[in-house]
């Protein structure tokens, strides 16, 4: 019913808008890019298309509706930071068809404290530290089962099934997997789609923002989020008792690394300190031109090259192991680029600004704090990618009619576009833990709403101490 509605609203939306034409002088092609943003924005929402569907309308409206030609809008399509994507998702698949991901977390979550505390802490870290490299989604999958794991040891061990503990550990193990996927992905560039959606946006403003400036300020937030929210799950959400021993060789041990496992494992380091030491290497051989995203697909064609069986021919990485790479989110990506764009070069952008003049008179802090939790909550039933492509160009605009930077808003709201711990549709980690039928919706609603109400100020505060650093 939701998605004919929004298929219905956000058309007859569109139509009517382009009917009566533009107020005032408002120029035309900003009127029409202003009707396509509406009905996106409406079917997005919604979803009565799938979203990579929606993300296409640019490519087929902008250029009858003279907003712009296809060769102008299609390189949106192509940016730099889809690029530095793509190659980062053919280096999880790599990770994921050898098993490095699950030996990583496997081993990691072996070396944690036996106590329910330290090992949710160490399941957070592990998971979290998954999600930087690997999708959210990718890393709630891989954690899902040694999670259960965990919980099967408890089961096991002295503690009694009627005991506090077992009645709150597992659901609080599963939010923190959940949660410390979200939290994760917010700390590289490649982790979460609105972090490469907003280095994208500040590039129409002339600030570039590689892998290394960006976590500069994501690592910091990811960091600063990771305790709290350890300390709402088992402090404030639920009970989860300190002095419990639990068993955990249920959950097996870790076998030796294997030598195409070593070989993925040397060159995403590799990758990982390129991308890191690149504003070094710029600064000190400026006559090498490298780039986040040529980084990336260099690491990607040398999985091709390198072979996991000499004898046999077979490389690290096939094309048939890109099968489960996220193409829509690519497309999604390049959607909402374009539409930024036309936002920009139509004068949608200059119109939007003049019409938030009024805002002027509210405090800064106290506006900020208002588009971001309004950003959090509509993103608890919207795609976060969908949230920031619809909203960093607005905020833009918001920010300079009150006389302040682009990135003074867009960055907070890049940000706030991740947070989203309430609803099982929030987000995909938070659906695969709630598929356990180990925590209940309501569980999840009480600490998600903690969060998403401590998670803003500090993020806020840490955008405001750090963001001259980008």
């Amino acid at each position: 019913m939701v998605r004919a509605g929004g298929l219905g609203i956000g058309s007859l939306a569109a139509i009517l808008m382009l009917a009566f034409g533009p107020p005032g002088d408002m120029p035309k092609a900003a009127w029409a890019a202003a009707s396509v943003a509406v009905l996106m924005a409406v079917w997005w929402i919604s979803e009565p298309i799938p979203l990579p569907a929606t993300a296409l309308l640019p490519l087929i409206l902008f250029p009858p509706l003279g907003v712009a030609p296809i060769p102008e809008i299609a390189p949106a399509y192509a940016n730099p930071l889809i690029l530095l994507f793509f190659g980062g998702f053919m280096l999880a698949a790599a990770m994921q068809r050898h098993g490095l991901h699950r030996w990583l977390a496997l081993h990691m979550a072996r070396i944690a404290g036996r106590t329910p505390v330290a090992i949710i802490a160490s399941t957070m870290a592990t998971t979290a530290f998954l999600s930087m490299w690997v999708s959210n989604t990718a890393t709630a999958m891989v954690m899902f089962p040694i999670g259960l794991s965990i919980v099967d040891a408890l089961k096991a061990s002295e503690a009694r099934a009627d005991a506090p503990v077992w009645r709150d550990f597992p659901a609080a193990l599963m939010l923190a997997i959940a949660y410390s996927a979200t939290i994760g992905g917010m700390a590289t560039l490649i982790g979460t789609p609105p972090n490469a959606l907003f280095a994208a946006y500040m590039k129409s403003h002339g600030i570039t923002i590689g892998f290394g400036e960006w976590m500069r300020i994501g690592l910091p937030v990811a960091l600063a989020l990771l305790p709290l929210a350890w300390f709402v799950l088992t402090r404030v959400a639920f009970s989860i008792p300190s002095d419990l021993t639990v068993d955990t060789s249920a959950m097996g041990s870790p076998a030796k690394l294997r030598p195409p496992q070593k070989v993925v494992g040397v060159i995403l380091l590799l990758t990982a300190l390129a991308w890191l030491l690149r504003p070094l290497l710029d600064h000190y051989l400026p006559g090498l031109p490298l780039s986040d995203a040529g980084i990336a697909l260099a690491a990607a064609v040398a999985l091709f090259l390198v072979p996991e069986d000499w004898k046999a021919g077979r490389a690290l990485l096939s094309w048939r192991d890109l099968t489960t790479v996220r193409w829509d989110v690519l497309i999604l990506f390049g959607g909402g680029l374009a539409l930024a764009d036309a936002i920009a070069t139509s004068g949608l952008a200059t119109t939007i600004g003049e019409a938030l003049q009024a805002l002027v008179v509210v405090p800064l802090p106290l506006l900020l704090l208002i588009i971001m939790f309004s950003i959090v909550f509509l993103g608890e039933l919207a795609s976060n990618t969908a949230v920031a492509a619809i909203f960093l160009p607005i905020a833009g605009a918001a920010a300079i009619a009150v006389g302040a930077p682009a990135l003074t808003f867009a960055l907070p709201i890049a940000l706030a576009a991740s947070l989203g711990f309430m609803l099982p549709v929030a987000t995909p980690p938070n659906a695969i833990v709630y598929g356990s039928s180990l925590v209940s919706s309501q569980q999840m609603l009480r600490a998600g709403l903690i969060l998403n109400l401590t998670t803003v100020p500090i993020v806020a505060l840490l955008t405001y101490l750090l963001g001259d650093t980008l």
